[in-house]
């Protein structure tokens, strides 16, 4: 049986089980390798699954990973197949070595071809360059495919496996037990646009006379964010930072799930709401979209123009009927996205790349 390692940044949450699930099926011939134990702007908690794993450093403070320690780690595994996730030096360290030591490579990537557009040319001729020596490809995404199409690889090497969240830990709450209008949940930073979301938030309450919002995450916008709000007399919960685990009471109380963004290649939060039978509004900016999120089936696909979201929100909430469609649909969508789909889409690689 064919021996791997994968190399990746940081352990996250939803990835654990996926790599456990592998780990199984290899009979334990499969290793994860991560360049760092977390990195500054991460406040996730990780249970570990049980899988065979490497932290090469305790904390990443800048998110450029750079460790040819690596080097030493994949001499002593001498896996077969290697795959690596994302192009940082360390996981280029991995590729150099899959080329002297002739094993097989295999990219693993989330990007799409809107949250590469703004790529320099070195980076493009970078990928160019890893690609050719690829034997297969992974991403969990419709737009992942069409980037690996955009460097001229064949659809036949791709295998999907959906970034998911265990489905089965949120739950759905009756409309009008809901507390909360529109909730928003990430970090905040410009690129997620916590601004855009609170301007959406002005323009409802000028409609019904009052807005709730719930607001999940933290970062160094938190203080403007919490002034505009206030400014503005928007009625608002801002826990600050939830834990996995905790996540789902949350969701359970808000009505309808805005995420928009400047450049995310997927966005578990959607998984999240629609989970807990929340409609979504996002972007095309956002990798969900026309994928996890059906314009006009479990939420809409939008331009980042607030009145735009405003009357779709006002119609999602005056037409129960239309709600309750939107809610259904984005439960039973959700499923599919689960944790054993994702474990099947990269074993389907491996199998393919252990053939030739």
């Amino acid at each position: 049986m064919a021996k791997v390692t994968l190399i990746t940044n940081i352990p996250a949450p939803y990835r654990e089980k996926v790599h456990e699930l592998i780990s199984d099926h290899y009979d334990n011939n499969y290793n994860v390798i991560y360049c760092a134990e977390r990195e500054a702007n991460r406040e996730w908690k990780v249970n570990y699954g049980r899988y065979t794993k490497e932290i090469l450093n305790n904390i990443n403070n800048n998110a450029v990973h750079n460790n040819p320690d690596l080097i030493k780690l994949l001499n002593r595994l001498n896996s077969d197949i290697i795959i690596i996730m994302g192009f940082y030096p360390t996981m280029l360290y991995a590729y150099l070595w899959s080329v002297f030591k002739k094993k097989k490579l295999i990219i693993f990537t989330d990007g799409t071809l809107i949250s590469e557009s703004h790529l320099s040319i070195i980076h493009k001729l970078v990928r160019q360059l890893v690609f050719k020596k690829a034997k297969a490809f992974i991403g969990p995404s419709k737009g992942a495919s069409e980037l690996y199409l955009s460097y001229g690889i064949d659809h036949s090497k791709f295998f999907r496996t959906y970034l998911c969240i265990n489905n089965n830990l949120f739950f759905k709450t009756p409309f009008l037990e809901k507390k909360y209008d529109i909730m928003f949940s990430g970090q905040f930073i410009d690129r997620k646009l916590p601004f855009f979301f609170i301007n959406v938030a002005i323009l409802l309450k000028k409609h019904y006379g009052q807005c709730k919002v719930l607001i999940l995450g933290s970062g160094p916008l938190e203080n403007q964010i919490h002034e505009q709000l206030k400014l503005n007399n928007i009625e608002y919960n801002c826990p600050g930072f939830i834990h996995q685990e905790e996540l789902p009471l949350y969701y359970s109380q808000s009505k309808i799930f805005l995420f928009p963004t400047k450049n995310d290649p997927w966005g578990v939060v959607a998984n999240e709401a629609m989970a807990s039978g929340v409609p979504v509004i996002t972007c095309e900016e956002a990798g969900v979209s026309h994928d996890l999120v059906l314009h006009g089936v479990n939420g809409y696909v939008l331009p980042l123009l607030e009145k735009d979201w405003a009357n779709k929100i006002i119609e999602l909430l005056e037409t129960p009927l239309l709600y309750e469609l939107f809610s259904e649909n984005a439960i039973q969508h959700v499923q599919k996205y689960n944790f054993t789909n994702a474990a099947e889409g990269i074993i389907n690689a491996i199998s393919s790349v252990s053939k030739l």
